[in-house]
């Protein structure tokens, strides 16, 4: 059985108009193309849909059910016509941004709020993840958009480079580490616990990576991260704009390591290389990757 947008049409203006003149002026019609429409629809569910013996003609129980899935394929009708509207103007109907709780989250929060400010046809939606965990969301199809430190495996993809970010190896000012101020060996890092946040990836070429620091405690972000070095529970890299007052207060303390104790982080935005960006993803990218 196939049911058409125009039987739809006529029964849903028969519904609202109540005659089959006012429905069919509705709907810029004949009399005759309405009572077509309408016997025809009857035919083909093999239901009385109308009750033709009072004074108006109504819609059967059974014409009310039919009328609901009617409704439902016009408003469908309306949805592909909406979207095809803001395709034209380049708007996307939905973009995904996925990115790495290392990078400012300021920046990425900001131009969202002014998209959304502006009312963009564009249904937006942005998660955090952290190091692998934002490649993970972005291959599962979460995103179109990716904001990752971690060079990416998947291939065939659009980048634009971000301003660097600085992290520092620190701990609290009273742990072993950083509370005589002198620097520290291989062995006195190894003795010690080292905070990572899940998802931490080889491809950060950290230098604390080749110690093979026996205590590792992975927890799942760096908020939790920087309640445990305040806490004195170890030691661990953290990106320097998630410290700064803790470093002008002093509660947490550079680690003076030979190794170094400075790692430069290289943000790229990422999309998909099989189609152009659209609008409002073109307009993410521009303010991420601004000086």
């Amino acid at each position: 059985m196939v049911v058409t947008l125009d039987q739809a049409r006529a029964l849903d203006a028969l519904a609202l108009h109540g005659t089959f003149a006012k429905a069919a002026a509705a709907l810029h019609k004949q009399h005759t193309a309405v009572l077509y429409a309408l016997r025809t629809l009857e035919a083909q569910t093999g239901l009385a849909l109308l009750d033709r013996a009072g004074y108006r003609t109504k819609l059967t129980p059974a014409g009310e059910l039919v009328l609901a899935q009617c409704r439902k394929m016009l408003d469908a009708e309306r949805d592909l016509a909406t979207l095809c509207d803001v395709m034209r103007t380049g708007w996307e109907p939905r973009l995904g941004i996925v990115f790495d709780g290392i990078v400012q989250t300021e920046r990425v929060l900001r131009v969202v709020g002014e998209l959304a400010r502006e009312r963009i046809p564009t249904r937006l939606t942005v998660t955090a993840e952290f190091l692998g965990g934002v490649e993970e969301a972005f291959v599962r199809g979460e995103a179109d958009v990716m904001v990752s430190v971690l060079p990416p495996q998947t291939v065939s993809l659009r980048a634009q480079a971000m301003a660097p970010l600085r992290a520092l190896l620190v701990a609290h000012r009273s742990h072993p580490l950083v509370a005589k101020g002198a620097t520290v060996t291989d062995d006195a890092l190894r003795a010690q616990v080292l905070l990572v946040v899940r998802g931490s990836d080889p491809r950060l070429r950290l230098s604390t990576a080749a110690l093979a620091v026996p205590t590792v405690v992975s927890l799942n972000d760096f908020h939790a991260k920087k309640t445990s070095l305040l806490d004195g529970l170890g030691y661990g890299w953290m990106p320097e704009h998630l410290i700064e007052k803790e470093l002008r207060k002093g509660t947490l303390a550079r680690v003076r390591w030979k190794g170094g104790g400075t790692h430069t982080y290289h943000p790229h935005v990422y999309t998909r290389g099989t189609h152009a960006p659209g609008r409002a993803a073109q307009r993410v990218i521009d303010a991420l990757v601004s000086p």
